[in-house]
């Protein structure tokens, strides 16, 4: 199987429709100071972090497609690290555990909750901390990947986790504060070098710490500073392109998808610093949530 890129399918409810519209053509955020989509009510205080989560159901996390249903009342809380803002993360949002004794997120510590909408960033922005009723929901892996959403029928008649409905989100997800109150606590590991454990060592692989947020600093093979990541004509089944990148002397990927912000970003020749969402599938792959997320800056890098 292709490594996944977050690309399940293309739904949106008809009422929020045509407000999306301008989300999707010209990159603009409508206006939603009148509108909400979650829950206007709190869902409940958390009862599992999201690493309890993992290892309470590591028995469908460690599979490579399995899901299974959440039937009580099991609430997780976690702050929005990634979304689909830069078009590159389709139906997509990256929570992290947030552990207010340490006023910070744990970049380690992340899941994936999959919304079905194609706009998603102006609700649940950079910095939000989200509180989800599991109740209903479904956790599972998705090509080893996992996340929280519903099973759906893919192409070839396969059951697999996907998004969850959006109209779910009115009742079983609640927004906590402010996105200004987390953004600033947002801090993803650094790796200038593969001389991290996470290299080296497999338990690494496993659903613990995939997905996380992190910083890489490396070079393309290839790069150039003329040819852009994703060209539409290069795309897989996947619709998306896979780039080798270096860490030392440990190559990873960049998967990116097509047609989108991020996929016409070029490929430095040089030293760049790449910041996204890492997951392993049979290798580490990284997604770049924006165009922000790749700095060339010598400054920067050196820091």
């Amino acid at each position: 199987m292709k490594k996944t890129i977050f690309h399940i399918g293309t739904w949106a409810l008809i009422s929020v429709g045509i407000m999306m519209a301008s989300c999707m053509d010209d990159h603009d955020a409508p206006d939603v100071s009148n509108y909400s989509i979650t829950k206007e009510t709190s869902v409940g205080d958390p009862t599992i972090t999201i690493r309890d989560l993992k290892d309470k159901y590591a028995s469908v996390f460690t599979q490579n497609n399995a899901f299974t249903l959440i039937e009580d009342d099991e609430i997780v809380e976690g702050v929005v690290v990634a979304n689909d803002k830069g078009g590159n993360l389709y139906q997509t949002l990256m929570l992290a555990q947030y552990d207010a004794n340490y006023d910070m997120v744990d970049p380690a510590r992340c899941i994936i909750l999959a919304v079905k909408n194609t706009c998603l960033y102006p609700y649940f922005a950079y910095g939000q901390m989200v509180r989800v009723n599991l109740k209903g929901l479904y956790v599972g892996c998705y090509s080893k990947l996992p996340k929280i959403g519903q099973p759906y029928y893919t192409s070839s008649n396969n059951l697999r986790l996907g998004p969850m409905l959006f109209e779910l989100c009115k009742t079983n997800i609640y927004l906590v504060g402010k996105p200004s109150d987390y953004a600033g606590k947002i801090k993803p590991f650094v790796l200038r070098d593969d001389s991290h454990e996470m290299f080296k060592d497999p338990t690494y692989q496993n659903y613990k710490n995939s997905p996380m947020l992190v910083t890489v600093v490396g070079k393309f093979v290839g790069g150039d500073d003329k040819t852009i990541l994703a060209p539409d004509e290069l795309k897989d089944a996947g619709m998306g392109v896979d780039r080798d990148f270096k860490v030392g002397n440990t190559t990873i990927t960049v998967r990116t998808s097509t047609q989108n912000e991020v996929s016409f970003l070029k490929m430095p020749k040089g030293t760049v610093r790449l910041t996204g969402v890492m997951s392993y599938y049979d290798g580490w792959q990284i997604q770049l949530r924006s165009v922000e997320d790749m700095q060339k800056d010598m400054e920067i890098i050196s820091e």
